[in-house]
């Protein structure tokens, strides 16, 4: 008499795909709301990485360049691109916007106090 096997290949393959991760991947790419919120926190991540990882990039690059002023022959030129650094984030700041935005809220500002402070005319008479 034949042995009969203690479990069909089909329950095998489900096995396999479970251990693998196969069912729980198939689940996840059937819910659009679960695609979009992984994808929306890769992207937080992402950006949240770039922005941290660019500003300590740029740190130490502005910072080597200050060190390297101090050296005799190539110190010249390390000069000049720290005061064209210097420069560009000094122009780029944007304080004169500032200052014309500061001046047309205090401009607004006035206007609404003026508006508060003229009289209500209020009418006794009733609409027919």
């Amino acid at each position: 008499m034949k042995s009969m096997p203690k479990s069909s290949p089909d329950k095998e393959l489900i096995k396999a795909f479970e251990a693998a991760g196969v069912v729980d991947y198939l689940e996840y790419l059937q819910s659009d709301k679960r695609i979009m919120w992984v994808n929306f926190q890769a992207g937080v991540a992402k950006g949240l990485g770039l922005t941290i990882g660019l500003a300590v990039v740029l740190g130490i690059v502005v910072w080597v360049l200050t060190m390297l002023v101090d050296l005799p022959v190539i110190g010249e030129y390390f000069e000049e691109a720290q005061q064209y650094i210097t420069n560009y984030a000094d122009s780029t700041n944007y304080e004169g916007e500032f200052a014309e935005m500061n001046e047309q809220l205090h401009e607004i500002n006035e206007n609404i106090k003026k508006l508060d402070d003229q009289p209500q005319l209020k009418s006794d008479a009733k609409p027919d």
